[in-house]
């Protein structure tokens, strides 16, 4: 039994993974990473998640100058934050829904300002339409988690000809992949986005699985 395990109660990483992409209610998921946001930093390297390390390395390729203002999604502890600062952008605000996981991704002091505030629930954004040139984020979509419509409330923050970027394990189940789909499908035909670039696969990404890199404009 790893680490992770041990202390979050899972008998195996599997098992904890299981629970973590299980669908379920957002007061839940917020308990589920309250309950984890203590120990996530030294825990998510036992589910060998490299998420934000290899988000970075993809992003800085984009050439995107350092000056932007970027919100990064589902901050969580502010890892992300943390490797995009490193590489001189300043500018970056963090939104999470959970308090406890923006309380430590405030002491990285990297991030400008911070919003608790789930997406995909029907609630108000705080955010004005339009205040950044990108948003960005690792992991955060799918089961169990931010469901795929709130794609839409995220195009709203970005700027005409700002930047949507996400690298995520693609969906494997039928019903969640349509989702997905369906949701792309429906921005890239209504003109509100377009690619810039072919969808980029990358190994090691969660527990040796390979994650997908995406870049969209919105138009």
């Amino acid at each position: 039994m790893s680490n992770t395990s041990k202390a979050l109660g899972y008998e195996s990483v599997d098992a904890f993974l299981e629970e973590c992409l299980r669908e379920k209610p957002p007061e839940e998921v917020k308990k589920f990473y309250a309950n984890w946001a203590a120990n996530y930093d030294k825990e998510v390297k036992e589910i060998e998640y490299n998420g934000p390390e290899l988000f970075a390395k993809s992003f800085i390729k984009l050439n995107v100058p350092q000056n932007v203002k970027i919100i990064d999604i589902a901050a969580g502890t502010g890892t992300l934050g943390e490797k995009l600062n490193a590489m001189g952008y300043k500018y970056i605000d963090a939104l999470d829904g959970t308090p406890e996981m923006l309380d430590i991704a405030r002491k990285k002091n990297v991030y400008r300002n911070f919003y608790q505030f789930f997406l995909g629930c029907g609630y108000e954004s705080p955010i004005k339409d339009g205040t950044y040139d990108v948003a960005m984020w690792s992991g955060a979509f799918g089961q169990g988690h931010i469901p795929y419509t709130a794609f839409h409330e995220i195009i709203a923050m970005v700027k005409q000809g700002g930047l949507v970027c996400w690298l995520f394990e693609y969906p494997t189940e039928q019903n969640d992949e349509e989702n997905f789909k369906s949701v792309m499908d429906d921005l890239t035909d209504n003109g509100k986005w377009k690619a810039i670039q072919d969808p980029v696969c990358l190994d090691e990404y969660l527990n040796h699985n390979s994650g997908m890199f995406y870049a969209m404009k919105k138009l």
